[in-house]
């Protein structure tokens, strides 16, 4: 017991102790918790510690902190308060899913913890956990290495069991009881290749991230229709990593610094990320687009000038939220799990022309 509590930050240990007064039913909700200096003697702690302990629990939901007054039990822990974690907060298409889960949330009465994985299973099934230990009982979940084992589908899965109310986007893993929103994923990929075959584009590329279900799905079903239409060559290029790392550049050089005879005309990117880092490298390497180089991207997410170019599919991002709200918030209600497939629209741009002979 000593050597946990050595091995364990005092900070955490604080933190522990607050938990299981909490869950116990000690500190009831509203009740007012032992003041910092209380803190400090009990467990011989310094205030900065202590307040690191009490800070945690605020940014949980846990408890709320009034100036001059105390810490008080959160009176709506559990009750109205709905956790959303995705996959990377601060960049890209994901805080418009979070806006429009937010904006629905709100509007019912609800309020909402936010969580942001960076990309990280671990980090995602701890931020998960956290909000369960406090009560939590309704999850909106846009899952990391959603196609792969080192995912969370198995833990997710379990909370599910336990009557926690679970609503999955983006991913489509078919588990029982949890509702789910996602994109007709094998239809983007479809598409993208009878367009580039309507050009007439005999050689194609698809660049991809393979950990990510929608990604896997749409690369395959490009693949196999590809191979319906009869493409002299289909190369396929993916990536195990985050693409904001930079590596699909190394993909994308990879490609088009093949003899002209053999490279591919045509690059179908499983999203727009991806698809400006193929632009990128297509210009150091004198190309232009889509005079030597057609791309299809997906998403239409907000990536500077490039936007205003790029053939992609429309991401219905802040619906992707307002449904996995609603669906979260039937089920808290006593509903059924539903599941939402939404079609992204193909929006034509300018990045797409037939192939230079």
């Amino acid at each position: 017991m000593g050597r946990d509590r050595a091995i364990t930050p005092k900070y955490r240990v604080i933190e522990q102790f607050l938990m299981s007064q909490i869950k116990s039913g000690i500190y009831k909700p509203g009740a007012k918790l032992p003041t910092e200096l209380e803190l400090m003697e009990k467990f011989g702690a310094s205030r900065e510690t202590v307040r690191k302990a009490l800070d945690r629990l605020v940014v949980r939901g846990i408890i709320v902190r009034k100036p001059g007054v105390g810490s008080f039990v959160n009176s709506s822990i559990g009750s109205n308060v709905v956790g959303i974690i995705v996959q990377q907060i601060t960049s890209y298409i994901f805080p418009y899913v979070v806006f429009g889960a937010e904006e629905y949330l709100f509007s019912n009465g609800y309020k909402m913890l936010l969580g942001n994985a960076s990309e990280d299973p671990s980090r995602e099934k701890q931020i998960i956990q956290e909000w369960v230990e406090s009560g939590v009982t309704g999850l909106i979940v846009d899952p990391v290495y959603s196609a792969t084992r080192r995912s969370n589908r198995d833990y997710i899965k379990s909370l599910v069991k336990q009557g926690i109310r679970v609503v999955i986007v983006h991913t489509d893993w078919n588990i029982e009881g949890a509702g789910c929103v996602v994109l007709d994923d094998a239809y983007g990929g479809t598409k993208a290749a009878e367009i580039f075959h309507q050009y007439g584009h005999r050689r194609v590329a698809v660049l991809y991230k393979s950990i990510h279900l929608p990604s896997l799905i749409r690369a395959m079903s490009f693949i196999q229709r590809g191979r319906e239409l009869g493409f002299e060559k289909i190369y396929e290029k993916s990536f195990n990593v985050s693409e904001f790392t930079g590596v699909p550049m190394q993909l994308a050089y990879e490609l088009l610094t093949m003899p002209k005879q053999m490279r591919p005309t045509a690059v179908f990117c499983y999203n727009d990320a991806t698809a400006l880092q193929l632009r990128l490298v297509a210009k150091r390497l004198g190309m232009s687009i889509p005079e030597d180089l057609s791309v299809i991207g997906f998403d239409d997410a907000p990536i500077g000038d490039f936007r205003d170019v790029l053939s992609t599919f429309a991401h219905p991002k802040e619906e992707v939220g307002r449904k996995a709200a609603g669906i979260l918030l039937k089920m808290l209600q006593g509903g059924e799990a539903e599941k939402c497939v939404l079609q992204p629209e193909f929006v034509e741009r300018s990045s797409v022309a037939g192939p230079v002979m």
